[in-house]
């Protein structure tokens, strides 16, 4: 899309530095709505409908955190970026929690960096966009071939085999839907696509050897690829950063395994029930040392166990445009490191104990 096609709002009451950003991002082709304070900007807002909002924190009357807020309750799909002052890390992070994509802080020396911010959560907005779309289009296709079964079942008066067939159609949308989206979370996140994939079935394959019934081992297949579900909620700025992260980034980034728990843990459905499990614990420790809640051993259930061993061994052993991918040797070395601390050591022993059977796997799901 073309920036003469989107509208950005700008909300602040310094009138230099709201001119000063109409300015730069109308020469970059955007068309561009003003309102000097929260009140004005909510106004325009409800009356523009437009495509981003940038919003400072500090403002008489309506301030921003009032505007996001809002903006979160009528918009939550709208990129709406914080410009403020450099102020507390306190306020950044309440500004995220309240619904802000990403911040940009006062005075901005390098107008490009605001672009470039703006730019993400654009994109990030078209991609929320598609996945509704093509989450849609995937709903409507389950509720055209079930009323085409029912037909099926009327006619031929088959009543069972014609249930049978619709619920299997339906989980296997389900099955669509978890891989598709895993594999958008963890592109987003500078992961590959073909990650989710190699993790799913490692998990199964360790699961199956643990002593899960193949039907169990299975939905543990098919729930791990939404492990990393909760980093949709994560702003680009800090899951991409290129640098060391600051504990308060570094917490909020631990914060996507509650979101993804959050976003699952409504459904009665067997898949997304035991993929909360995943997304919730995967990040666990046995000795206690993890996160969110620190579980201790047997007490972190034994999804989120297995897919913690898988989730690591293909991530190490992935080359990622940050790293080389480590060798066999040298990860093994890791896991015998961390055998009881991070990791269960059962399961560790058990997974390398079917090494072959994995790096078979890994040979058919490469990356790139």
């Amino acid at each position: 899309m073309n920036n003469s096609e989107l509208t950005i709002l700008v909300i602040d009451d310094e009138t230099f530095v709201r001119e000063t950003i109409s300015d730069y991002l109308s020469d970059s082709g955007f068309n561009i709505l003003n309102a000097g304070d929260g009140a004005e900007g909510l106004d325009v807002l409800r009356a523009n409908k437009p495509d981003a909002v940038l919003v400072d924190l500090n403002m008489p009357h309506v301030d921003g955190f009032e505007v996001l807020k809002v903006v979160r309750e009528e918009q939550p799909d709208l990129p709406i970026l914080v410009v403020s002052g450099a102020g507390l890390i306190e306020d950044a992070i309440k500004a995220v929690r309240l619904g802000a994509w990403d911040f940009v802080t006062k005075p901005i020396m390098d107008m490009g960096i605001l672009e470039h911010a703006l730019s993400q959560g654009l994109e990030r907005a078209a991609l929320i966009k598609e996945n509704k779309k093509y989450k849609e289009h995937l709903e409507a296709e389950v509720h055209k071939r079930t009323e085409a079964l029912r037909n099926e079942i009327r006619m031929r008066k088959k009543t069972q085999d014609a249930l049978m067939v619709l619920q299997a159609e339906v989980i296997e949308t389900q099955k669509e839907i978890i891989m598709t989206l895993g594999e958008v979370v963890e592109t987003r996140s500078n992961e590959t696509a073909k990650h989710v994939r190699r993790v799913a079935e490692y998990t199964a394959i360790l699961g199956l050897r643990a002593g899960l019934d193949p039907e169990e081992a299975n939905l543990l297949r098919l729930a791990s690829p939404m492990h990393d579900v909760g980093k949709i909620g994560i702003p680009d700025t800090v899951l991409n950063k290129p640098g060391k992260l600051t504990p308060e980034e570094f917490d909020l980034v631990k914060t996507h395994t509650t979101i993804g728990h959050e976003i699952l843990k409504h459904s009665e459905r067997p898949i997304i029930k035991a993929a909360a499990i995943v997304a919730y614990e995967h990040h666990e420790r046995w000795d206690g040392k993890g996160y969110p809640r620190g579980l201790v051993g047997e007490e972190i259930n034994i999804y989120g166990r297995i897919t913690c061993i898988a989730d690591v061994f293909d991530a190490l052993g992935s080359e990622r445009v940050y790293k080389k991918a480590w060798s066999l040797e040298k990860i093994k070395g890791y896991f015998e490191q961390e055998k009881g601390k991070q990791f269960d050591p059962a399961l560790t022993d058990l997974f390398f104990d079917n090494i072959d059977e994995i790096l078979e796997l890994r040979k058919l799901y490469p990356d790139g």
